[in-house]
This record gives C-alpha cells, sequence and structure tokens, in this order.
C-alpha cells in the first residue's frame, strides 16, 4: 500500500529525530566515559596556563574546517558524474554522514547520511562513486602507513644482524611493489570497469549502467582525488601532532609522523563502531606513541587526551553541524 505524502512526511522527521538523538547520546558516553574524561580534564588542568597551549588548540580547531571542506570538494568532483550538487550542497552532505556515521559499524552511516541528501542520484550510483571517494582515503592511510613502517622497522626495532637486515631490505621492496600496485589499480577503475562489464550479462543493464558511470571517471581525476585525499590525511595529522604537543607530549615532527601514520594503519585493520572506537584509538596510539619516551604514566595520560581532543575535533563538533542539515534526509522516499 502507497504511503500518502502527509504519511511520509511524518516517519522522515521521527527518523530524523532517532537519529540526532542517536548521535547525542553517542557524543555523550564518548566524552563522559571516566578513561577518557579524566585524562582529558587532568592533562588539561596541567596545562592550561602552559605557553602556546590555547594557540595549539585554536589551530588545530582552525583545521578541521579545511579538512571537512576538503573532503566536502571531493565528495562533490565525484557524485557530479551521478548528480550535480553545489560545494555548499556536498558540505551539508558530508556533515550529515558525519553524523549518522557515530553510530554504525565501520561509520557505514557516513555513506548512507551523503547518499539521503540526493534529491534525483540512483542510489546504487551514488553509493559506488561515494566508494571510490572512501577507497581513496583508505589507499592513502595505507600508503603513508607503508612508508612509516619502513622508518618504524629501523627505528624502533632490532635489524642489527644480517639475517635481520636481509628480512627488512625484503620488506621494503614488497611495501614498495604493492604500493605501486595499489596506486595503479585505483588510476585504472575505468579499465577495471571496462573489463568487469564485458563478463556481465547483456540482461543485465542496471549493472552495466552503473559500471559505464565507472567507466567515466579518467585517470586525471582520479589522481586529483587522490592528492585531496593526501592533503586531508596530512591535515588530521598534523591535528593529532599540535594537540600532542599542548597537552605536553614533547615529540620531533619525524617521529610523531611516523608514530601516528601507524596508528592510524594499525586501525584501519580494526573494524569498530563510533562507540568503542574513541578507546581504541587511545589504546593503539598510548602503544605507538608510548614507544617514544619512557614517562610512561604522564606519556598515557598526553596521548589519550590528545586522541580524545582529535575526536572531539574532527567528529564531534562536525557531526553536532550535522544535525543542522539532517532534515535534507529523505529516508522514506515514493513507495
Amino acid at each position: 500500500m502507497a504511503l500518502t505524502a502527509k504519511v511520509k512526511k511524518t516517519i522522515n522527521n521521527g527518523l530524523r529525530f532517532v537519529i540526532a538523538l542517536l548521535a547525542l547520546w553517542f557524543i555523550y558516553r564518548q566524552v563522559s566515559d571516566p578513561a577518557n574524561l579524566f585524562a582529558f580534564t587532568d592533562s588539561l588542568t596541567a596545562r592550561l596556563n602552559s605557553n602556546g597551549f590555547f594557540a595549539l588548540i585554536i589551530i588545530a580547531l582552525l583545521l578541521m574546517p579545511l579538512n571537512w571542506g576538503i573532503e566536502a570538494y571531493k565528495w562533490q568532483l565525484l557524485i557530479n558524474f551521478a548528480e550535480r550538487v553545489s560545494f555548499k550542497h556536498a558540505l551539508m552532505s558530508v556533515l550529515s554522514g558525519i553524523t549518522m556515521s557515530l553510530f554504525t559499524p565501520n561509520r557505514v552511516g557516513d555513506l548512507l547520511g551523503r547518499l539521503l541528501t540526493l534529491k534525483h542520484a540512483n542510489p546504487l550510483k551514488g553509493a559506488f562513486l561515494t566508494i571510490i571517494g572512501s577507497i581513496s582515503q583508505l589507499l592513502t592511510t595505507l600508503l603513508m602507513g607503508m612508508f612509516a613502517l619502513c622508518f618504524y622497522i629501523p627505528y624502533y626495532q632490532d635489524i642489527e644482524n644480517e639475517i635481520h637486515l636481509g628480512g627488512y631490505i625484503l620488506i621494503v621492496v614488497l611495501l614498495i611493489l604493492t604500493a605501486v600496485v595499489m596506486v595503479s589499480m585505483f588510476l585504472r577503475v575505468s579499465r577495471v570497469a571496462g573489463l568487469t562489464r564485458a563478463f556481465i550479462r547483456p540482461g543485465w543493464q542496471k549493472v552495466r549502467g552503473y559500471l559505464r558511470i565507472m567507466r567515466r571517471l579518467r585517470r586525471r581525476l582520479l589522481l586529483k582525488v587522490l592528492v585531496l585525499s593526501a592533503v586531508r590525511y596530512m591535515i588530521f595529522s598534523t591535528q593529532f601532532y599540535l594537540l600532542l604537543l599542548a597537552f605536553g607530549f614533547s615529540i620531533p615532527w619525524f617521529h610523531a609522523f611516523i608514530l601516528i601514520s601507524m596508528t592510524y594503519f594499525t586501525m584501519t585493520a580494526i573494524p569498530t563502531i563510533a562507540l568503542v572506537d574513541l578507546g581504541i584509538r587511545g589504546s593503539v596510539a598510548i602503544y605507538f606513541l608510548g614507544l617514544y619516551t619512557v614517562n610512561s604514566d604522564n606519556a598515557s595520560l598526553a596521548i589519550l587526551a590528545a586522541t580524545t581532543s582529535v575526536w572531539v575535533v574532527n567528529l564531534a563538533l562536525p557531526s553536532l553541524a550535522g544535525m543542522l542539515f539532517i532534515y535534507r534526509l529523505k529516508l522514506i522516499r515514493k513507495v
């Protein structure tokens, strides 16, 4: 039975309200967690009057709109192949996606939040294009992690004897070859889609149509998307580094980049939802960044405070902003 416009509007409003409540509840659960709250307040009290504390916090905050602005532009470049959207629309869609991502496994709500703001695009076509953007960010994280691993092993592992040195050289060669293959495959998405299309039955017109969109993605565009992903990666890594300094964890930039990259690299292999994501991020960050210092207690507090702050700046605050645009979500469409 078809739903009337009034019923669909009522259901949409109800679902939007539930999404907002869930997002608020998850944010509250995260920031009120005793371990996170203690580390944050304790480090904040200790560093409040230190030189440069507020300057570092402000710079980290100012980088947040740049981070998500670049993500919105990247998504706009891709989604325009399915539906023309303005940068403003793209930014509101990205923020809505962040709101929905908080309480979904591996943040799949981010994909839904973006697609549900589109008016005309076929959802599956939009999903294909959005996933390409997500793959570019994942690929960047993996590439940066592999690059960091090349330095992590000699700096933080023992490779003094010849056998270990030979193994290290082999690892570096394999990492380089893997990186080249992954980048080449990403930049040849259109060719891969063309080859796949040849194996699709002629009767499966919808599937062939989705692959046709993929074939329109030229290498130059994909390279641009990959570069934008790399810029985003450097931005949120810099935010993490600035917040580490703000909370008193003194570490040279290069070592911080290695250990932060290893943290993100490891996190990509751990399936999570945002409710437990902060605790896992804190544990992984403490493990890697803790390798740099022997003052484990103070270092752990500073790392956990910085991790909590990064989460608040890059997820909690944007998700609150995203709640302003939940009214754009079309959760119940034409039946």
